[in-house]
């Protein structure tokens, strides 16, 4: 049996481009295929025995029957070190490393999921776009987008006119309910019509996408000020307040079971979130609270959290924080594994990659 090779990609970041490879790879080992997986380049570095890599790519190594060596499954690593080398043309031979790694990740196997960059441009500058992967590596290319709700796919139009026969199909993940009968009615049979294959839908879950107060205070490297034995509730969301009390009120009543940002200095817009279902405050500028937020806080049970970043900073950490499913979690990653199988035509996109099943 020739070894195929899937090249994961995505059109925007966040879209869940570790799950789904995650979720992949179990589904065709569980069909008795010797499946291994490789990531070229990654953006989450940690070092492990003096090993430099990402942290996704040494989770999802490990629940491989055979793991790669910790050194070869992410060659490629972003850090500040090497960004300024690129910029000074003092990187090296990136493709040469790639190669060699991947030689090894892939030998004796009978598939290969390649997780590619996070979105259309990055590691273009290394010339390690996903594009140039595929060309390098002899994969074919499974393109992931997150839809927006009553939209054209314009991205979707976008990646396939510029990857040309490298695109073997789409998977659409994190899909709203309220979006669901749209995309699954609209949207795929418009691409199919195009000749762009669609490979499944699969659904937004809330659970996924949650975060314990206990990481946001990791993430934040945030102080906690009342109520600490609430750090284990979980937050689905997070809004930003900058409005009056009055105003306040009505929008935070919006959303329920998750974290407020806003300034220390703002009791009015503390005092509004602590009368809706909120599961944390995060108050940014290194501003303590009023006293009389502070016991309503604890009084309720609602962590106030102080950091010491603006909340533009904040937001940014929040995002990537929130758009990033956290996969050492057994019980998500068991989660994704069934969404992906009981969502994704496994049977055509086997067919599509000429793998057999």
């Amino acid at each position: 049996m020739t070894m195929r090779a899937i090249l994961v990609t995505s059109t925007a970041a966040y879209s869940g481009k570790s799950g789904l490879s995650l979720a992949l790879i179990s589904t065709l080992a569980a069909r008795g295929l010797n499946v291994g997986y490789f990531k070229p380049y990654g953006a989450m570095p940690i070092t492990v025995d003096g090993v430099l890599t990402d942290q996704d790519a040494l989770y999802i190594n490990k629940t491989l029957q055979r793991p790669a060596p910790t050194e070869a499954v992410c060659p490629i690593v972003r850090t500040q070190a090497l960004v300024e080398a690129v910029l000074a043309h003092a990187e090296g031979d990136l493709s040469t490393a790639v190669s060699e790694s991947y030689h090894t990740c892939s030998e004796g196997r009978d598939v290969m999921v390649i997780e590619g960059p996070s979105d259309p441009f990055q590691a273009s500058a290394l010339g390690l776009a996903a594009p140039d992967l595929a060309v390098m590596l002899g994969a074919q290319m499974l393109l992931l987008d997150r839809p927006r709700a009553n939209d054209l796919p314009d991205s979707v139009i976008c990646e396939s006119r510029r990857l040309g026969e490298l695109l073997r199909g789409v998977i659409f993940n994190w899909v709203h309910e309220s979006q669901a009968e749209f995309v699954t009615g609209r949207l795929a049979p418009y691409l199919e019509s195009r000749n762009i294959p669609v490979f499944g839908v699969i659904p937004h879950d809330t659970a996924l996408s949650s975060v314990t107060v206990h990481e946001i205070v990791d993430a934040l490297n945030g102080a906690v000020l009342s109520a600490e034995d609430q750090l284990d509730e979980a937050v689905e969301t997070f809004m930003v307040g900058a409005m009056g009390q009055d105003k306040a009120l009505r929008f935070f009543r919006r959303k329920a079971r998750k974290a407020v940002i806003t300034g220390g200095d703002r009791a009015d817009v503390q005092l509004a979130a602590l009368e809706t279902n909120t599961r944390c405050i995060i108050l940014t500028g290194n501003m303590p609270p009023s006293s009389l937020v502070l016991s309503r806080a604890e009084e309720l049970g609602v962590p106030i959290l102080l950091v010491d970043t603006d909340t533009l900073t904040a937001v940014e950490k929040m995002e990537h924080l929130m758009g990033h499913t956290r996969l050492h979690d057994a019980t998500k990653a068991d989660r994704i594994r069934e969404m992906f199988e009981r969502s994704v035509d496994i049977g055509a996109l086997a067919k599509a990659f000429e793998i057999e099943l």
